[in-house]
């Protein structure tokens, strides 16, 4: 009996539920589309979800205060307060596909077909697909789902194959785009990164032995396992396990799609022989470690590529090319793994884990990517997001990580939905400046962010508002505890509000039982992610002189006239003997680093400890209407000062009376706090937890048509019946544990 065919019709058909089609159909759907999101296993998540078990990365891990936001920020700060365990390999949980599903399920728009698979598609002409055929397991039911859009997140390319489109599958020769002979070959083959599975470990209270099966790989020494590091992680209760690894992979010389079974197979016999090595071999503290789960299903990085108008090359990347139809951001290092995986076990896994020196051709901070890059170009209704859109097998290796995928899906979601307003294909959009503006301030709305593209939507009634406040913070970067050795070059960026520096003060330590002298450099940096611009004017240089075995402050007399509203830094060579002490991080501040003969500096996730005089005062109110929302050129945020008592107040005076129903807040949650280092079950402290939204009534009084407990969410959308009013105040009473009140924007519209 053949089985039944349902037909539906949408707007917009997603297919692939990882992160990228999860933040693609959640824009569509939030956008007023009627979204179809297919996905073939049970859970969304992709290589994230609990059956695979991938920490989801991105941008952050290699730049400071880079965490991407939007929707994607949305499920970290939902899932981190949930969970007991962090966001590492190997320790995702169900809960984590919990959290994905009830995102999914929340949007009235959104139909989510899970356990559901697409194996065929029908062309309405032969350049435009009609319909995607799906078979759904488990419930033998068989479906032909129409729509205008179509938006492939399978990784595979599948539906883009499937249709016709143009893609690419292996490793360019380096002569094509003239890449770093580093990673691309001297001839193009079809040769892809590997895929791995991961695994957990648990401890118990008493000896568990391991035998494997015969079948398994032998690795009995840790020569066998050449530079595939194998440490234990350390869990919130102190215990220690196993989880992972990454480099447990395998790709050549099989086919990452149509071997996909055997590679599983092979993948099992490789996972085997590490946990035997860690049980059976060398000394690794595993007696009473049991292995508690094994991964199944192999997580990919690389197969078809599906190509755009734009294909996306290392140059680019590297270079910081600002697109003028960009629509996101990475800033992942260029991660190429070896050709053939744990297979190739005379050669590191992967280029910067065998030499850190390459940090200068492979780490890379910010850059943008362009639309074009996530649309087909010879499939006219064809969006893609994830690893599978337009750029080289070089450029994949920064660009393919979650997190950036996540911010990817959400661009094309709403790119889709601007086709459909319009009815204009993808290329048309992004041809056409008016819908390409409004997609990017679409995005930028949506708590998106878009490297050098500020708010500057019309319909912003806060725009043009005066903005003052109870307080306002001066820079404090005071000792906390801990120190850096001076063993490498350091620098940091920090804001200066002034038009002069006359002094700096770094907190130093010297062990050294002589004195020293140091001298340090500064000079302007045009944004947090710029640490390796060319310098545009000769530093100003000022030397001190270091008593023996010193601590404390250290004076560096510069007299520099400077421009007020930007950033500076400072940079330190190298000195044996003398340590930097830490300092909290703060928006807008960046620490670097670089050994003496590399030629680009590394970001870190500190601060150094720093004075000015005259001091600085780089978060007052007016930050919350100039167009960030996130550190970029400036801070960006107001914080109140944290010397005065809560509540703390901001006011919007928009210099006559306006009529408005639709507030938007975004607060501070600590962007410079990677995914993988998010403490379980945490809330940001930075988060403003208790606030009212209030305006000034026609008799003189402030009226509060909203009041909020217990927000821990960066991005808050308060639509309430229109009101008029000259003056619009957010008063702050309790954040999550910050002694300060922190608002990065604030956006007011009349949207009935």
């Amino acid at each position: 009996m053949p089985l039944p065919v349902i037909k539906r019709r949408y707007d917009v058909i997603v297919v692939g539920g990882g992160l990228a089609g999860l933040c693609a159909a959640i824009a569509a759907a939030r956008h007023g589309c009627k979204t179809a999101l297919i996905e073939a296993r049970p859970v969304l998540g992709g290589n994230s979800s609990s059956l695979i078990r991938v920490n989801p990365t991105g941008a952050c891990t290699f730049n400071s205060w880079a965490r991407e936001t939007g929707i994607i920020e949305e499920v970290i700060t939902e899932y981190v307060k949930r969970s007991h365990l962090p966001i590492r390999n190997g320790l995702i949980t169900s809960l984590w596909d919990l959290t994905l599903y009830e995102m999914a399920r929340a949007e009235d728009n959104l139909d989510l077909y899970l356990d559901t698979v697409v194996f065929d598609v029908e062309m309405s002409s032969s350049t435009k697909i009609g319909a995607v055929r799906c078979l759904q397991i488990g419930s033998e039911l068989m479906y032909k789902l129409y729509a205008d859009y179509f938006i492939d997140c399978t990784g595979d390319g599948t539906v883009g194959a499937l249709a016709g489109a143009e893609y690419r599958l292996g490793r360019e020769a380096r002569s094509e785009f003239n890449e770093t002979p580093i990673i691309a070959p001297e001839k193009a083959d079809k040769q892809t990164q590997g895929s791995t599975l991961m695994f957990k470990s648990v401890a118990t209270n008493r000896k568990i032995p391991f035998k494997p099966p015969p079948w398994a790989e032998k690795y009995p020494t840790e020569d066998s396992l050449y530079m595939r590091w194998h440490n234990p992680m350390v869990m919130p209760d102190g215990t220690k396990v196993y989880s992972g690894y990454w480099w447990i992979e395998i790709g050549v010389p099989y086919d990452t799609i149509h071997q996909n079974s055997e590679i599983r197979d092979e993948l099992l016999r490789h996972l085997l022989g590490v946990w035997d090595h860690i049980k059976n071999y060398g000394n690794h503290d595993a007696e009473n470690l049991a292995l508690e789960w094994i991964g199944f299903i192999p997580g990919k990085r690389e197969s078809r590529r599906l190509i755009g108008d734009y294909i996306l090359t290392e140059h680019d990347v590297k270079s910081q090319k600002l697109f003028p139809d960009r629509v996101a951001y990475g800033g992942w290092f260029i991660d190429v793994h070896t050709m053939g995986g744990i297979l190739a076990k005379d050669r590191p896994p992967e280029h910067l884990a065998g030499n850190p020196d390459l940090s200068d051709e492979l780490v890379v901070e910010l850059y943008s990517i362009p639309f074009r890059c996530l649309y087909s170009r010879n499939i006219e209704n064809l969006l893609m997001a994830g690893r599978d859109i337009s750029v080289t097998h070089v450029a994949l290796g920064t660009t393919r990580v979650m997190m950036t995928c996540a911010v990817l899906g959400q661009a094309v979601g709403t790119a889709a939905t601007l086709c459909k307003k319009y009815g204009v294909t993808p290329r048309e959009l992004c041809k056409d400046g008016r819908y390409l503006s409004e997609l990017q301030q679409t995005l930028l709305k949506d708590d998106c962010f878009i490297p050098d593209l500020p708010n500057q939507d019309p319909q912003d009634l806060a725009r043009t508002a005066k903005v003052v406040a109870t307080s306002h913070a001066m820079l404090k970067l005071e000792p906390i505890g801990g120190e850096r050795p001076l063993n490498v070059e350091r620098c940091l960026v920090f804001p200066v509000s002034e038009d002069r520096v006359d002094r700096v003060y770094l907190w130093l330590r010297s062990y050294m039982d002589k004195e020293m002298e140091l001298t340090i450099e500064f000079m302007p940096v045009s944004s947090i992610w710029s640490l390796n611009e060319e310098p545009k004017e000769e530093p100003v240089k000022a030397t001190t002189v270091i008593p023996p075995l010193y601590e404390g402050w250290a004076r560096f007399d510069l007299n520099a006239s400077v421009r007020p509203g930007r950033l500076y830094r400072v940079n330190v060579p190298m000195k044996e003997g003398l340590c930097w002490a830490q300092a909290r991080p703060l928006p807008g501040v960046v620490a670097g680093w670089k050994k003496t003969y590399w030629k680009r500096w590394r970001h870190e996730h500190v601060a150094y400890a720093l004075r000015l005089d005259p001091p600085s005062y780089p978060f007052r109110p007016e930050n919350v209407i100039n167009g960030y929302a996130r550190p970029y050129k400036w801070t960006n945020i107001w914080i109140s000062d944290p010397d005065k008592e809560l509540p703390q107040s901001i006011t919007l005076d928009f210099g006559k009376e306006v009529r408005f129903d639709t507030v938007y807040l975004t607060f501070d949650t600590n962007l410079n706090l990677e995914t993988t280092r998010i403490p379980p079950l945490y809330v940001f402290p930075e988060c403003v937890r208790d606030y009212a939204i209030k305006i000034l009534d026609s008799d003189g009084s402030l009226k509060t048509i909203v009041e909020v407990q217990d927000n821990y969410r960066r991005r808050r959308v308060h639509k309430f019946e229109p009101v008029t009013t000259q003056k619009l105040r957010i008063e702050v009473y309790n954040t999550n544990g910050d002694p300060s009140a922190r608002i990065y924007e604030i956006r007011v519209y009349n949207e009935t």
